[in-house]
């Protein structure tokens, strides 16, 4: 028998079902029935070899799932390779009561229209082979291929979504908004599902998950390999401090930057409290401006991010637009609509690929923003810094008597409207210079600072630019020269030191 089918009022949170493979076939679909229209129910498919072939959250996407010996016709969250026989297992995940439905069939030669999907059609990157040894894993993705060339800021988005978790737009829509929002990369980042393709594009997409449970979300930014972040898992998975600790730990070891999204955001607050701060590559301090309660929880990740730099912590910041609307959707107190690219996080790459920009990141050559575009000149002795640096070399005893004792920094600054830029040192705005409205073709305003150096002493510093009514406009990241032995370790005690409490 080539066909089968459950239908099921859930006994518990977590439920297994044999699917039995009678034969090797060349492809298996699975349709899925929920009794609401996003019930965040969670799947997980196994093979009879316990490789796992899907992730799959309901979010309001498409209820079918493709496995498929060719990658060209597996699903985008789905592992591509042999219908082996045997057992497979099929875990839901959903509230005790629910109702759950599945149908599936198997078959050889080619796919039935009925289970022809928009997302796999058109041009693809494929992402994994389908190499069943190598589990769920980007073997195919070219980390270090070349997108563009040039030493400069390039433009992106670390936070985006599509139908393949809980957002409206398929990769397509992602791709052409993109184009439209003039981006060079974003990271595919749906909640609890690894995609193995991406529709093709001119700009440089790099996999991702957002981990996303009840009491906390993280970005894993450049994950090579799925990680088991199931409830379900020895640790509780997602849904407990060690599980976390333990995903946060393996996706590092994999060469995924760690960001924890929207810290200061309730009812989506970072809550795992015991989170330790050495672990963290990053953190989402700008999300989606249009939607209003960011205006305050952006301040709050501010003051938080502040307080981690003072305590001796280079954690980078940066933005995430969190797209999950089509770009004609607006919450209804903006008056603009919610697009991804906005706000927009600009990464030093001497070329544009996946792994200098996630090693961009980990070094703070990073500014964040929504329309401001920076170019910065920071100099010590005649030698050229960025964004993220650390410049105690530059101050060293070895120097010769003639170096300087100071950093000077020119910014310049294209703005469309009148801006206020102001340098932070140490947490304290110092210094406040203000930068008109450019009209078109005029060369950017170019600002001068001088920065003493003291001795022995650990400082870093950073520029926040604002508008006339004090909205934030962008951020950079700091430089910094010295070090400081941090005395707290865990997140909970970064809250207390920035005097901030969470609201979950």
């Amino acid at each position: 028998m080539n066909k089968g089918k459950i239908s099921v009022k859930l006994e518990q949170n977590n439920s297994y079902f044999p699917i039995a493979v009678e034969e090797e076939y060349d492809w298996l679909a699975i349709r899925f029935t929920y009794e609401k229209k996003n019930s965040w129910g969670r799947l997980h498919l196994f093979d009879a070899e316990n490789n796992i072939r899907f992730c799959f959250l309901d979010g309001g996407n498409e209820r079918l799932i493709v496995v498929h010996k060719q990658v060209e016709f597996t699903s985008p969250i789905a592992m591509p390779g042999s219908i082996v026989q045997g057992v497979w297992t099929l875990e839901v995940s959903n509230e005790e009561g629910r109702m759950f439905e599945a149908e599936w069939e198997f078959g050889h030669g080619a796919l039935p229209a009925e289970y022809e999907s928009t997302q796999m059609q058109g041009e693809h990157e494929y992402w994994s082979t389908g190499n069943l040894n190598a589990g769920v894993t980007m073997d195919n993705y070219d980390w270090a291929k070349v997108w563009k060339t040039g030493g400069r800021y390039y433009k992106g988005d670390f936070h985006t979504h599509t139908i393949l978790s809980d957002g409206k737009m398929t990769q397509l829509m992602n791709r052409e908004q993109t184009a439209k929002q003039g981006l060079d990369f974003f990271v595919a980042t749906d909640h609890n599902v690894l995609s193995t393709s991406w529709a093709k594009g001119d700009a440089l997409v790099i996999p991702g998950v957002e981990v996303t449970a009840g009491d906390g979300h993280w970005n894993a930014l450049g994950l090579r390999k799925w990680i088991d972040w199931r409830a379900t898992a020895q640790d509780g998975g997602l849904t407990t401090q060690q599980g976390m600790d333990r995903l946060m730990k393996e996706a590092a070891e994999l060469g995924a930057v760690c960001s924890i999204n929207h810290p200061m955001l309730a009812p989506w607050a970072w809550l795992y409290g015991e989170t330790q701060l050495k672990g963290l590559h990053s953190m989402e301090i700008w999300n989606d401006p249009t939607f209003s309660p960011n205006t305050v929880a952006t301040e709050k990740a501010l003051q938080l991010w502040t307080a981690s730099w003072n305590e001796g912590y280079r954690i980078t910041g940066i933005g995430g637009s969190d797209s999950h609307m089509l770009p004609t959707d607006k919450y209804e107190d903006s008056p603009i609509p919610s697009l991804i690219g906005d706000p927009s996080t600009y990464v030093w790459c001497n070329d544009l690929s996946a792994d200098n920009v996630l090693e961009g990141v980990k070094n703070g050559h990073v500014y964040v923003s929504r329309g401001p575009v920076i170019e910065a000149s920071i100099q010590v002795s005649g030698h050229d810094y960025r964004f993220g640096c650390n410049l105690s070399d530059a101050f060293s005893l070895g120097k010769s008597e003639a170096a300087s004792h100071e950093v000077n920094c020119t910014l310049s600054v294209a703005s469309d409207v009148f801006a206020r830029v102001t340098l932070i040192h140490n947490g304290i705005a110092e210094s406040v210079k203000e930068v008109s409205a450019a009209a078109a073709g005029e060369a950017p305003a170019a600002l001068e600072w001088n920065i003493p150096w003291e001795e022995g002493a650990y400082n870093w510093y950073r520029f926040d630019i604002r508008d006339e009514a004090g909205m934030l406009l962008a951020f950079t990241n700091p430089f910094y020269y010295g070090s400081k032995e941090p005395q707290i370790t865990t997140y909970n005690e970064l809250l207390a030191s920035a005097n901030l409490t969470q609201e979950g």
